[in-house]
């Protein structure tokens, strides 16, 4: 599956990156961001079906852990303001890491042209961008570490979810 999930990424890039006009130099980054990414998400929809006791719950799951991925993802609700309870949530977002992987791989080291009327405050450089999100510090091997636990992780409470939560069969005898 990882090939596969590899060689759709490859022409989703092929398109998208040089129609979005993004850096020449990073579009190996790019494409390993999205293919992590990918994996990241089949992970935890394998991990959600393999919990599930069927297929109508799964898919009731989903939508509510797709919300609260992207309600937590860092952007909606800060980390600070996030109740004590919920803290660990920012930190398993497939969307926050997704979002933050691909803006540090694309702003860091880029420069904006200020020429022109200024209408606000004006960012020059991708480093000042970053900042003003929060993900000046952010390095592409955080993002890259974060998705492979979470993907090592959905991978593992899948194999526990299939063990203890899957129909149990009888094992035939030979006649």
């Amino acid at each position: 599956e990882i090939p596969l999930a590899g060689v759709f990424n490859a022409i989703f890039g092929l398109i998208i990156y040089p129609s979005a006009g993004l850096q020449k130099g990073k579009f190996r980054d790019f494409l390993a961001l999205t293919t992590l990414h990918t994996m990241a998400c089949e992970a935890a929809g394998l991990f959600i079906g393999a919990v599930a006791p069927n297929s109508d719950v799964a898919l009731s799951l989903f939508p509510a852990i797709v919300v609260l991925n992207i309600i937590f993802d860092g952007r909606n609700i800060s980390e600070e303001n996030t109740p004590k309870l919920l803290k660990w949530i920012p930190k398993l977002s497939l969307i926050r890491w997704g979002f933050e992987g691909l803006s540090v791989n694309e702003f860091n080291g880029l420069t904006f042209s200020t020429d022109g009327p200024l209408r606000g405050p004006v960012v020059r450089t991708g480093n000042e961008a970053l900042a003003r999100f929060g993900m000046d510090t952010t390095k592409l091997s955080d993002v890259i570490g974060a998705q492979s636990k979470i993907i090592g992780a959905c991978w593992f409470l899948s194999f526990l979810g299939l063990s203890f939560f899957s129909d149990k069969f009888e094992s035939m005898a030979a006649p």
